[in-house]
């Protein structure tokens, strides 16, 4: 009886290792994902390349860059109007003298 009891208690130590094995094998296994998803999301921490936020840094300089651009662009068109406009204005006011220095003479 007691041999069969040592025996018990050895199989049963054994099956507790090997659950014990395969439990770290998985612990492992969800490590290296999740160190992947890190990476994938944050970039490698050595080259300080990748990842979602350095896309988005990279997006927000390029959106910065094109607010810049469309500003002044739409500086220049507004400039552009008023020296049309003015160039007009100073156009009519010319033709007007020019009609009325005709009709006095």
């Amino acid at each position: 009886m007691e041999q069969f009891f040592e025996q018990s208690v050895k199989d049963e130590l054994k099956s507790m290792d090997q659950r014990l094995y395969d439990l770290e094998e998985k612990m492992n296994s969800i490590d290296n994902k999740l160190t992947q998803v890190i990476e994938a999301i944050m970039g490698n921490p050595l080259t300080k390349a990748g990842g979602v936020v350095n896309s988005i840094e990279l997006l927000e300089k390029k959106i910065k860059d094109l607010e810049e651009k469309v500003s002044k662009q739409e500086e220049f068109k507004k400039k552009l109007t008023w020296t049309v406009g003015l160039i007009l204005a100073a156009a009519m006011i010319v033709q007007y003298l020019l009609d009325l220095y005709s009709h006095l003479k």
